[in-house]
């Protein structure tokens, strides 16, 4: 992959995006250059994983090099966190009302169903995930065991940033209708035992 091609893929991804803002805006912007050169070196040294694994990669393997950058900026862990938090999240954060005007034409009833059909065809196995399903359990359940972000992050020593594609599910899935339940308690990126994704529909 060259620099060029990874400069389009942070772009178009909304984590990776809104880092390079919050780099442009706090003074780092010298430090790009290193960041899209060290996504290109990651791609590569990924290019023998799967077209389905490599759709994750584009968000996960551009945030490493962030958060290796802001290692070497502020030579804190805490610090290169805090940066993270302050910035990783606010592209997600702003395509919340597009998203809620969408639910409300009636597309939220049919969520939980399409969130159960989504998860083995974008989040199976073909793409480094392992889930199991859930009995006894409102539509959609299911618990996931084996995590990509999580397993990527911890290949390249930064799991704690695991947390911030978690967290991105708890914005989109979490506010999508007063009427749906995100229901997740835990992620193996923020230390749980597996994630329990639950996505319903509140009882009338």
């Amino acid at each position: 992959m060259t620099k060029k091609e990874a400069v389009k893929i942070i772009r178009k991804k909304p984590v990776p995006s809104a880092l390079e803002l919050g780099f442009k805006t706090e003074g780092y912007e010298n430090e790009l250059e290193k960041v899209y050169i060290r996504t290109a070196e990651l791609f590569e040294e990924n290019s023998n994983a799967s077209q389905a694994l490599y759709k994750h990669l584009r968000q996960i393997l551009p945030s490493i090099a962030f958060y290796e950058a802001l290692l070497r900026i502020t030579g804190n862990k805490e610090k290169s966190v805090a940066f993270f938090d302050r910035w990783a999240l606010t592209r997600i954060e702003k395509m919340v009302p597009a998203v809620q005007s969408v639910m409300k034409l009636g597309l939220y009833r049919k969520m939980p169903d399409i969130c159960d059909k989504m998860l083995d065809k974008l989040f199976g196995p073909e793409a480094g995930f392992e889930s199991r399903p859930v009995e006894d359990a409102p539509k959609f359940a299911r618990d996931m065991t084996v995590c990509p972000y999580y397993e990527i992050c911890k290949k390249y020593g930064c799991p704690e940033i695991t947390q911030f594609f978690c967290k991105s599910d708890d914005i989109t899935y979490g506010n999508l209708n007063p009427k749906l339940v995100w229901g997740r308690t835990q992620t193996l990126g923020m230390g749980g035992e597996c994630c329990d994704f639950r996505l319903y529909l509140k009882e009338k």
